[in-house]
C-alpha cells in the first residue's frame, strides 16, 4: 500500500470529525517526511517537530495521529507501552501572558484599534481559552445569538460542548463574518497583529501565541477560587465528559417545539458561575 492509499484510508476513518483537516495535516506531514514506516522515522519526525519549537502537547498529539494512522491501515505499531517520545517539563517553555498585558489587548479592541475579526477572536480566546485550531474551525452554524450559545468542537481529543455567550463580548462576535475561513498560519499572524496594535511590539521575541492566553486563563481561574472540576469542564479538557454526573450527561440540549428546534446550552448555569469569577471577562465590560 503506497502513502496516498495510507492517507486515504486514514481520512475515511475521520468521517464526521470537524477537525478532520487538522488531523490530516499531521498524518500527511509525517508520511511526506518518512522514508519508511518504522520506529526510527517516527522518533526522528517527533524530534523535528520539537526542534521547530512545537509544545509537548503538539508532539504528543502528532504521535497519537501517527499511531492511529498505523492502526486503521493494519500496520504493526513499533512502540511498546511506555516507549512514546517524552519531553521533560524543564525542557519546555510554556509562557502565559500576564493579566495586565491581556487587559491592554482588550483595551485596544474596545478603543477601536483592532478590526472586527481581531476583536472577535481576542474575545473568544480571553473568555473561553479557545485553541488556535478551535477558532479556525468555527462557522456561522456554531453560533445561536438568539439563545446566546456557541458550540465548540474541541481539538486534541477534548470535550465538545456548548458555551454560554457572555453579554460583554456578544457585540464583538456579532460583527464578525464566520463564513470566513482561517488557516493556522493566518490565525497566528492575527495574534501578532493584535500584539502590535496593542502597543506591545517588544514582545515579538517571546515564544507567544494564542495558547499563552489559554494558559493564563487556566491559571487565573484556579486562583479565582474555582474548583478543578469546574475549570476542567469549562476548558473542555479530555475526560470531562466521563466525570460528569449521569443526569447531566443525559440533559437535553435540543428541544423540538412548534416553532422549531431550540438549542439549550447544557452547562449554561455552570458558565454563569464561571463568569461571576472570570478574571478576564471584567476587562470587556463597557464594550460597544
Amino acid at each position: 500500500m503506497n502513502k496516498a492509499e495510507l492517507l486515504s484510508k486514514y481520512e475515511s476513518n475521520l468521517t464526521g470529525s470537524k477537525n478532520k483537516n487538522h488531523y490530516l495535516s499531521y498524518a500527511k506531514s509525517f508520511l511526506d517526511y518518512a522514508d519508511s514506516l518504522d520506529k526510527e522515522n517516527i522518533n526522528n519526525y517527533i524530534t523535528k517537530l520539537k526542534r521547530q519549537g512545537n509544545a509537548a502537547g503538539t508532539l504528543n498529539f502528532a504521535f497519537r495521529v501517527i499511531g492511529r494512522l498505523f492502526k486503521v491501515n493494519g500496520l504493526e505499531w513499533p512502540f511498546r507501552r511506555g516507549e512514546a517520545p517524552q519531553i521533560g517539563q524543564r525542557e519546555e517553555i510554556k509562557p502565559a501572558l500576564a493579566p495586565e498585558i491581556i487587559k491592554m489587548m482588550i483595551a485596544a479592541a474596545k478603543n477601536g484599534k483592532l478590526d472586527n475579526d481581531e476583536s472577535c477572536f481576542l474575545a473568544l480566546s480571553t473568555v473561553y481559552g479557545l485553541r488556535r485550531i478551535e477558532m479556525c474551525d468555527l462557522t456561522s452554524r456554531d453560533f445561536d445569538f438568539n439563545n446566546n450559545n456557541v458550540f465548540v468542537s474541541t481539538a486534541k481529543m477534548g470535550r465538545q460542548r456548548y458555551h454560554l455567550i457572555a453579554d460583554e463580548i456578544k457585540p464583538y462576535l456579532e460583527k464578525h463574518d464566520f463564513s470566513k475561513h482561517y488557516t493556522d498560519t493566518a490565525m497566528s499572524q492575527m495574534f501578532w497583529r493584535i500584539i502590535n496594535k496593542s502597543g506591545l511590539e517588544s514582545f515579538k521575541s517571546e515564544k507567544l501565541g494564542w495558547h499563552a492566553i489559554r494558559r493564563a486563563l487556566i491559571t487565573l481561574l484556579h486562583q479565582a477560587g474555582l474548583d478543578p472540576f469546574t475549570v476542567h469542564q469549562f476548558m473542555r479538557w479530555k475526560g470531562a465528559e466521563r466525570e460528569l454526573a449521569m443526569d447531566t450527561r443525559y440533559h437535553a440540549t435540543h428541544f423540538v417545539g412548534l416553532e422549531g428546534t431550540k438549542v439549550v446550552a447544557l452547562e449554561a448555569q455552570s458558565d454563569k458561575d464561571v463568569f461571576k469569577k472570570h478574571p478576564l471577562l471584567k476587562f470587556w465590560k463597557g464594550s460597544k
